[in-house]
């Protein structure tokens, strides 16, 4: 009798999971809340998504039609700019999304499934399928509108992106570390990117400018951003400045630091 009592609850009993189950349903379960806390309450949430990029465009691409200029390096102005403005906000929504993702989630750290890197892949998962929704539609409209959308170079411009992925994941691990230490750390990363959308190569490429003047702005990884994803998607544009291995340097090596000073901060994540 007694045996047959402990079949029926070893029956009943759920099935253990494994470490990787417990992480991929607490990422899937914070992935829903961080979306209900974003749009939840904004219907139009989604819409500023798209909105804001092609409105940008739009602008520039008004005033440069205004100064006579239709295109840049015999590409339209519009597009030109999309190119380029696209991988800035991906990498300026990654960075103050990722440095606030553990203050933001610090209520969920107390309990025993969730750890602290899970707010961090959530919020990364998040940014980037959001980026690649954006990009396919906003290019889907410029083909409507005629505009040829087909990159040169496919392979080149995933590069691009992946890179400026893992510069950005970098910099928001170490970025999430400085914020437990000091909170006003995300109005510094927000007064720093309103002047990097100036000097990052958005609203003029390299062939614009004397060559005796790149050094002033081959230093910001963000121009290698723009300037190579340009030269991937044109095959009418050729970067006298962008480089690869720059901009890899740039994501290697935030990506490492960003790794260490994560893992030095892992039981202050918890304890503060």
């Amino acid at each position: 009798m007694t045996t047959q009592s402990n079949n029926t609850n070893a029956a009943k009993r759920p099935p253990k999971r494994s470490h990787w189950q417990i992480m991929c349903d607490v990422i899937f379960a914070l992935i829903i809340r961080e979306l209900k806390t974003r749009f939840g309450a904004n219907r139009l949430g989604y819409f500023w998504a798209l909105a804001e990029p092609m409105a940008q465009a739009a602008v520039m691409a008004l005033i440069f039609s205004l100064l006579g200029r239709s295109s840049l390096s015999g590409v339209p102005v519009a597009l030109f700019m999309l190119v380029a403005i696209l991988p800035f906000k991906l990498f300026s929504k990654l960075l103050p999304q990722l440095s606030a993702a553990i203050e933001s989630n610090k209520g969920l750290l107390g309990y025993r499934q969730v750890t602290a890197s899970d707010p961090i892949i959530s919020r990364l998962i998040i940014e980037v399928i959001t980026f690649l929704i954006v990009y396919l539609l906003l290019m889907s409209t410029m083909a409507w509108l005629g505009y040829n959308v087909i990159p040169d170079d496919l392979l080149e411009l995933l590069g691009v992106s992946a890179l400026t992925i893992i510069m950005a994941t970098g910099l928001g691990l170490m970025l999430c570390a400085a914020t437990t230490w000091w909170k006003d750390t995300g109005k510094i990363v927000s007064m720093v990117m309103q002047p990097m959308f100036f000097i990052s190569g958005i609203m003029f490429c390299a062939t614009m400018i004397p060559q005796q003047y790149w050094y002033l702005l081959s230093w910001n990884p963000l121009f290698h951003v723009t300037e190579l994803s340009r030269d991937a998607y044109f095959s009418a544009y050729q970067t006298p400045v962008g480089s690869f291995e720059y901009l890899g340097i740039w994501a290697i090596a935030s990506f490492t630091f960003g790794l260490m000073t994560f893992q030095v901060n892992r039981q202050r994540f918890i304890t503060t």
